[in-house]
C-alpha cells in the first residue's frame, strides 16, 4: 500500500445541534396547485438526507395520519388541506425528528429533514468479507467497522468470521455500521455500510479495486466563522478535543479528528460564544460555518 490518500466520498454538511439549524421550510406559490387534491389545497415536500447522502425508505408522517416514504433519491411529497401539521420521519437506524409546518391554500412548503443515526438498545452480528470487485477468494486484509463504537481486527483470511481465527463475526449494537477495508496488497483500500437488526445477522461484502489509493481513518472538519451579516471573523478560537486553533483572515480553520462526535466551542472577542456537537466520519469533509453573535445585539 502507498502513502496515497484520498477523501473518498464526497464533501458533506454539517450535522450537528447548536451549530446547525434544524430544517426549514420555505412556502412559494406552486405551479401544481390547479392538480392538487379536490379536498387538499397545499403541498409539503423536500428532501431527506443523513450527512449529505440521501435517506431511501424513511417515513414521513403528517399529524400520524397521512404518510409516505422517500424515494431513492431521499425526496418526499404530501398533499394536505391548508393548516398547521406535526411533521414526523422516520427510519431504521436514525433517530426520528418532528417539526411543525404551516401550509397556505396553493403554496408548496419545502421541509428538507437531516436525520442522525443512532444505535442500540438491541444488538445483533456483523459478517464482513472482502474480496476482488465482482466476487472471487477474500483477501487478507485489516478490516475495521464503525457505529457507536469502532472495532478492528487483522483479517489473516479476508474475511470475519472465517473458520479459523474468528470463530463469529462482530457482535455490534443495532443500527448503522460503515465498513473499512485497507492493507489488503495489490488493492485500494475499501468501503462499505450495512444495517445490523436486533438479533440478526447482516452481512458486509467489501469489493476491492485494484490500485493503492488509501482512505484515511480520520475525517476533517472545513470550517468557516463569520458575524451576523456573513462577514468573516478574523482570529476566532475554535476549540475541539481541548484543542485550540485560530481562524485566519478568512474567517477559515481546520481540523483532522477521529472518527465520531465530537464538542467544537468557537468564541471571538466582542461575540458571543457558541458550542454544539459535530459528526465526523473517516475519509469524508464535514463542511461548517459557524455564525456569531455580537454582544451589543
Amino acid at each position: 500500500m502507498s502513502n496515497h490518500r484520498r477523501t473518498f466520498l464526497r464533501r458533506t454538511a454539517l450535522l450537528g445541534s447548536g451549530l446547525a439549524g434544524a430544517a426549514t421550510g420555505t412556502a412559494t406559490a406552486d405551479s401544481g396547485a390547479a392538480d392538487l387534491d379536490a379536498t387538499a389545497s397545499a403541498r409539503i415536500e423536500g428532501t431527506v438526507r443523513h450527512f449529505g447522502a440521501p435517506v431511501a425508505d424513511a417515513t414521513v408522517r403528517i399529524d400520524s395520519e397521512t404518510s409516505t416514504v422517500t424515494d431513492e433519491t431521499g425526496t418526499y411529497s404530501v398533499v394536505v388541506e391548508s393548516g398547521e401539521y406535526v411533521l414526523e420521519v422516520t427510519a431504521p437506524g436514525y433517530a426520528s425528528r418532528s417539526s411543525s409546518v404551516r401550509t397556505r391554500d396553493g403554496e408548496t412548503v419545502t421541509r428538507d429533514v437531516r436525520l442522525e443515526r443512532k444505535w442500540g438498545p438491541g444488538t445483533g452480528e456483523l459478517e464482513v468479507s472482502a474480496t476482488p470487485a465482482g466476487g472471487g477468494k477474500t483477501i487478507p486484509c485489516e478490516i475495521d467497522v464503525f457505529g457507536d463504537e469502532r472495532y478492528g481486527v487483522t483479517a489473516s483470511r479476508g474475511s470475519v468470521p472465517d473458520n479459523e481465527t474468528w470463530g463469529k463475526g462482530f457482535e455490534v449494537s443495532e443500527g448503522w455500521w460503515e465498513i473499512l477495508v485497507t492493507s489488503a496488497e495489490g488493492y485500494s483500500d475499501g468501503y462499505g455500510q450495512v444495517l445490523v437488526e436486533d438479533g440478526e445477522t447482516a452481512f458486509g461484502w467489501v469489493q476491492l479495486a485494484e490500485g493503492d489509493d488509501g482512505i484515511p481513518e480520520t475525517g476533517t472538519i472545513a470550517g468557516s466563522v463569520v458575524d451576523e451579516t456573513g462577514t468573516a471573523i478574523d482570529d476566532a478560537t475554535v476549540r475541539t478535543n481541548g484543542v485550540q486553533t485560530s481562524t485566519g483572515g478568512d474567517g477559515a480553520f481546520e481540523r483532522e479528528l477521529e472518527h465520531g462526535h465530537h464538542r467544537i466551542a468557537v468564541s471571538a472577542a466582542g461575540y458571543e460564544r457558541v458550542a454544539g456537537g459535530v459528526q465526523v466520519k473517516f475519509g469524508r469533509t464535514t463542511e461548517l460555518t459557524v455564525a456569531l453573535r455580537s454582544e451589543d445585539t
